[in-house]
């Protein structure tokens, strides 16, 4: 058996293309148009996260998902990178050997970024 992709229902494609290629550097590996829906598979860090765009999608509801995280080499860095695109994180904090923030995607999906120190 081997890893596929993660599936995220999102509410506005190119919101959503803009926020994972601007602040998770995503590189768009597919990109599938059909009638009824449209799908984006994008390489995130060595992930594959697929985009999922429908008319139905009018809101995002919980899932069985708490986060996605990515190790960062700096946290600073990526605080600073949230703060210019206006979006906010929460107080960094010490678990371990690591420093963490969470925070917000465009449809509600929560992130993570992780420094060790």
């Amino acid at each position: 058996m081997k890893f596929g992709h993660i599936g995220i229902k999102v509410l506005d494609m190119e919101d959503s293309l803009a926020f994972y290629e601007k602040v998770l550097h995503a590189k768009i590996l597919k990109d599938y148009q059909y009638p009824e829906s449209r799908l984006v598979f994008l390489d995130v860090g060595g992930t594959v996260i697929e985009l999922i765009a429908k008319d139905e999608n009018q809101e995002r509801e919980p899932g069985p998902i708490e986060h996605i995280a990515f190790k960062v080499d700096s946290l600073t860095d990526k605080m600073k990178l949230l703060k210019t695109l206006g979006i906010e994180h929460s107080q960094p904090r010490v678990v371990g050997t690591a420093q963490i923030i969470f925070f917000d995607g465009p449809n509600n999906e929560k992130f993570e970024f992780v420094a060790r120190i």
